[in-house]
């Protein structure tokens, strides 16, 4: 999906686009000192770079695309010679389970395209500790390019988290994108 030249200009976006929604995911899950953290489709790294600002204990973070593992290292490259960041190629639904448990998972942009959502759902589920908190913020414009419209995202993502056994699940919009991104807010 985003590798080439078009995968290094998209990267150059999401540096500028998907900035303010990074900083609103991180600040929103507020994470705990030394917990370590799951990041799905970390694009370009800014959401790592921010989320490594904290004093987490260690970030895992899955994205599929090589230009985006290449952007998103060079971007951190300290804090993965220093054992704080690791990069895995993959999707959410690739994750092993003994790579978990995770204390939070923050999701920026990406859930709109887990489809089907059930199994990315029931992955996080078995990746993430009893009370880990999931953040998810996603454009509506995209959830409503990949769902036809932006209430059937909201409803196939937390019906999807629901029934992987999240015990709360709440959206709304989130600040990002001038109130116009949706913001799942959900605990393990």
């Amino acid at each position: 999906m985003f590798e080439g030249i078009s995968g290094r200009i998209a990267a150059k976006v999401m540096e500028r686009m998907n900035a303010e929604a990074e900083r609103e995911a991180v600040r929103r899950l507020d994470p705990l000192q030394e917990s370590k953290v799951l990041v799905i489709g970390f694009g370009p790294g800014i959401g790592l770079e921010c989320l490594l600002k904290h004093p987490v204990g260690h970030v895992i973070g899955i994205d599929p695309s090589h230009v985006m593992q290449d952007a998103a290292a060079a971007r951190n490259r300290a804090a993965i010679e220093a054992g704080r960041l690791r990069l895995i190629k993959g999707t959410a639904a690739d994750l092993d389970p003994e790579i978990g448990p995770f204390d939070a998972a923050i999701a920026v942009h990406t859930l709109q395209i887990c489809r089907p959502f059930a199994p990315t759902a029931a992955k996080l589920a078995e990746v993430l500790r009893p009370g880990a908190r999931l953040i998810g913020i996603t454009h509506a414009w995209a959830a409503r390019k990949d769902y036809g419209d932006e209430a059937l995202f909201v409803d196939a993502v937390s019906r999807g988290l629901r029934e992987a056994g999240f015990a709360r699940v709440s959206n709304r919009h989130a600040d990002a994108d001038g109130g116009s991104a949706v913001l799942h807010d959900a605990i393990r």
